[in-house]
């Protein structure tokens, strides 16, 4: 879910991103044209963006200008995260480059000249979750930066995780955002509310550990093969005990009685 950088050149002093071509629309332009996503769908997209961005954290790389625009959807589907041309490492940066981006997709951190972390894409990406789900930004004046409109108010049929997801990413404390791209999509619907509540640092609810019990089961025919080895594996080391007697083979002085 990442657009592939194929070379980084240079001519006559500019430098230029070589990149994979892809055939398809930008989610800006297509929430443009149709207002918001369909719910199923935006949780979808929502999941492939959450991939794409911790394929890039998980290499240190900071995309720092994240938004709809940026966000390409080709014609199977495939949703791709481009234009990687403000990216850096993390840790990397000095603080000039600090406010390098887009103001209506910054973190507050990051407009106010601080040091920017992962979980200032985490912010960018709820920024985008709550366009994709809405059809509306989150602010409307990108310099006022309190509490997001509504999501609820905004689209009536909106789960309520989906909601809760979006305000922990906006929140205005970078420590109190999730950690990592992963733990929001755990936190999505379907995912795990579990892991997802582990990764936010929060403690679980006793519903959320009751939600999260392993629904993987081994068919009755392994179980059943598994019994028999074990039964197996029993006779055959009683069988060999009674032959293999330590005190019968080591010659002591002495009898074992």
């Amino acid at each position: 879910n990442v657009c592939r950088v194929y070379d980084i050149g240079e001519v006559r002093g500019s430098t230029f991103l070589s990149m994979e071509y892809v055939d398809g629309e930008d989610l800006r332009s297509l929430l443009r044209r149709i207002g918001r996503l369909p719910p199923d769908k935006a949780v979808e997209i929502a999941r492939k963006l959450c991939a794409g961005l911790a394929a890039s954290h998980d290499k240190g790389v900071l995309h720092r200008d994240l938004k709809p625009a940026n966000i390409m959807i080709d014609g199977h589907g495939q949703v791709l995260i481009t234009d990687f041309g403000l990216a850096a490492l993390a840790g990397q940066l000095d603080e000039a480059q600090f406010r390098a981006g887009t103001p209506a997709y910054m973190a507050p951190e990051q407009m106010a000249g601080k040091e920017v972390s992962v979980r200032s894409d985490i912010y960018a990406l709820g920024l985008v979750l709550h366009e994709m789900f809405t059809g509306k930004r989150a602010f409307e004046d990108s310099s006022q930066r309190t509490t997001p409109t509504a999501v609820s108010s905004l689209a009536k049929d909106i789960d309520p995780l989906v909601e809760r997801v979006i305000l922990r990413c906006l929140d205005l404390d970078p420590n109190k955002r999730p950690a990592s791209a992963l733990a929001v999509a755990a936190a999505l619907p379907g995912g795990d509310p579990l892991q997802a509540a582990l990764a936010a640092g929060d403690t679980p609810t006793p519903g959320m550990v009751a939600a999260s019990g392993d629904t993987q089961r081994i068919s009755v025919r392994t179980a059943g093969i598994c019994l028999a080895w074990i039964v197996a594996g029993g006779v055959a080391a009683v069988i060999l005990g009674t032959k293999a007697n330590i005190l019968q083979r080591i010659p002591f002085s002495h009898s074992p009685e």
